[in-house]
C-alpha cells in the first residue's frame, strides 16, 4: 500500500497537481480545526467566510473546500492564520491544552 501511495504521489508531482491537493487538503484542515476550536472554546470570533457556510453534518471539510474558488481558497488559508492568531491570544490556555 505504502508503494502505491509513493507511486501516486509521484504521478502528481510530476502532472503539476500535487500542489494543488496539498493546498486543498492544509484549506480543508483550516475549516476543521477553527471549527472544533469553536466547539471547544464556544467562540465564533469572527469567522472566515468558507467557514460559515460550511454545514459539517451534509459534506466533508474537504467536499467543501472542492465547491471554492480559488481566489476563497487562497482567502481561507490566509484568514484561517490571522483567526488562529485572534484565538490564540484571546484564549492563551489552547496553547496548553495542545
Amino acid at each position: 500500500m505504502r508503494r502505491r501511495v509513493t507511486m501516486d504521489t509521484l504521478a502528481e508531482l510530476a502532472e503539476g497537481t500535487l500542489a494543488e491537493r496539498m493546498r486543498l487538503e492544509a484549506a480543508a484542515r483550516v475549516l476543521r480545526t477553527a471549527r472544533r476550536a469553536m466547539d471547544v472554546t464556544g467562540r465564533a470570533m469572527a469567522l472566515p467566510p468558507a467557514l460559515r457556510n460550511w454545514n459539517p453534518l451534509l459534506v466533508t471539510a474537504r467536499e467543501h473546500v472542492e465547491t471554492l474558488t480559488p481566489r476563497e481558497v487562497d482567502a481561507l488559508l490566509a484568514e484561517g492564520a490571522r483567526w488562529a492568531a485572534a484565538l490564540l491570544r484571546a484564549e492563551p490556555d489552547l496553547r496548553r491544552a495542545a
